[in-house]
C-alpha cells in the first residue's frame, strides 16, 4: 500500500516537473512578453502626467467651553445668566461633506487665485480649467470613441443657447459644469471617526503650488462657512437688538432735548399745567432711558453670545507645497509591468496545456 502511495506521489512530482520544464522551454515567449509589457510600462510612465497632492488637517473646537470661565461670569452679571450653551447650533460633522459638495460653496472656489508653473501672474481656478487644463488620457479616449458621433454632429460654431432666467433660480452653464467636474476630481474631504479630525486633500497634475493653494483656500472658506452657520442665529438677534438700540437711543436724545427746551421756556412759569407737562416729559425721558439702558445690556450680552458661538479651529497640518509627485515612482511601475508580462506568459502556457488536455479527453470520449 505504501509503495502505491510513493509511486503515485512520484508520478505527481514528474507531472509537475514536466509542466515546469515545458514552461521554461517557452523562454523566448517569456522574454518577449516581459519586454513588451516593460515597453508598455515605459510608454505609460512617459505619457502619464505627474500628480501632486497637498493635505490640510484641522479640528473644530467649541469656543463656549474655552470662554465659559472668562466670559461666563461677566455674561451672568449682565444678562442674569441668560447665556446658554451653543451646542444646539452646532453643525454635525457628517454634514461637512454636504457643505463642501454644495453648489453655493463650490461656486466660491471658482475665484480662487492659483499660480501655475509657466505663468507670471495669478489666474483664477475657473480660468485654469477653461483655458489651461486639457483632457486626461481616458477622457480623450472616450471623446474620440464613444463620444465621436456627438463630436461630429455637434455644431461648436453656434453660440451657447440663451436661457430666459428667472430671478429666484440658479442656472449652471456648460463652463460651470466643467469647473465642477474638475473640482470633483481634484478635491476630496474626509472625517476621522476616531479623533474627529477633518482632512482636505487636493490633487493637481503638474502643478504642486496650485495644489497647496487650493487646499489652503478650501480650508479657509470652509471654516468661514462653519462660523457663519454657527453664529447665524446669534448674529440675526444681535442685528435686531442693535437696530432697536439705535432707534431708542435717538428717541431718548430727542426726549432730553424736548425736556430741556420746555424747561428753558417755562423757567418762570409756575402754573400747575406747566408743572404737569414738565413731569410728563421727565417720565417720558426716564422711561426711554430705562429702555435704552436695557437694550444696551442686551446688546453687550448678545455680543458675548456671538463670541461664545464662534468655534475655534486647531490647524494640525497646514497646506504644504509638495516636492515629490504621488505617481513619481517610475521604477516600481516598470517592475509591475514586467511582473504582469511574466504572469501573461504563465497564463498563456496554462491555457495551452489545458486546451491540449481537454482535446485529448474529447477524442477519448
Amino acid at each position: 500500500m505504501e509503495e502505491r502511495i510513493d509511486h503515485s506521489n512520484e508520478n505527481d512530482y514528474k507531472i509537475i516537473l514536466g509542466l515546469v520544464k515545458g514552461f521554461l522551454q517557452t523562454k523566448k515567449f517569456i522574454f518577449v512578453s516581459i519586454l513588451a509589457f516593460v515597453l508598455i510600462g515605459i510608454v505609460v510612465v512617459l505619457f502619464t502626467p505627474k500628480t501632486y497632492s497637498s493635505r490640510v488637517l484641522f479640528i473644530t473646537q467649541d469656543s463656549s467651553s474655552a470662554q465659559s470661565s472668562g466670559l461666563g461670569g461677566i455674561a451672568s452679571l449682565i444678562s442674569g445668566g441668560s447665556i446658554k450653551s451653543s451646542s444646539s447650533n452646532d453643525i454635525p460633522t457628517f454634514l461637512y461633506p454636504q457643505i463642501i459638495n454644495s453648489w453655493e460653496f463650490r461656486k466660491q472656489l471658482f475665484d480662487i487665485p492659483i499660480k501655475l508653473k509657466n505663468e507670471d501672474s495669478l489666474i483664477t481656478f475657473e480660468e485654469y480649467v477653461i483655458n489651461k487644463e486639457g483632457l486626461s488620457l481616458s477622457e480623450n479616449i472616450v471623446k474620440y470613441t464613444i463620444g465621436l458621433p456627438k463630436l461630429i454632429f455637434s455644431d461648436d460654431s453656434s453660440p451657447e443657447r440663451v436661457v430666459n432666467k428667472l430671478d429666484s433660480l440658479e442656472y449652471i452653464s456648460s463652463n460651470d459644469k466643467r469647473v465642477l467636474k474638475s473640482l470633483k476630481n481634484k478635491l476630496s474631504f474626509s472625517i476621522s471617526e476616531e479623533d474627529g479630525t477633518l482632512e482636505i486633500k487636493t490633487i493637481f497634475e503638474e502643478e504642486p503650488v496650485a495644489a497647496a493653494q487650493l487646499a489652503q483656500q478650501v480650508q479657509v472658506r470652509l471654516q468661514k462657512e462653519i462660523i457663519r452657520y454657527r453664529i447665524a442665529k446669534a448674529r440675526e438677534k444681535y442685528n435686531f437688538i442693535e437696530s432697536q438700540y439705535q432707534e431708542t437711543k435717538q428717541e431718548y436724545k430727542d426726549a432730553q432735548i424736548r425736556l430741556a427746551s420746555y424747561t428753558d421756556r417755562n423757567r418762570f412759569n409756575a402754573t400747575e399745567s406747566s408743572l404737569i407737562r414738565k413731569r410728563q416729559l421727565e417720565n417720558e425721558a426716564t422711561l426711554l432711558y430705562t429702555l435704552y439702558s436695557d437694550l444696551e445690556q442686551q446688546k453687550i450680552s448678545q455680543s458675548l453670545k456671538i463670541k461664545e458661538d464662534t468655534p475655534n479651529f486647531t490647524l494640525i497640518n497646514p497646506a504644504v507645497v509638495p516636492l515629490k509627485a504621488e505617481n513619481g515612482n517610475t521604477l516600481t511601475k516598470i517592475i509591475l509591468f514586467a511582473i504582469i508580462g511574466f504572469m501573461f506568459a504563465v497564463f498563456r502556457y496554462v491555457f495551452i496545456v489545458s486546451k491540449k488536455y481537454i482535446r485529448s479527453l474529447w477524442t477519448e470520449v
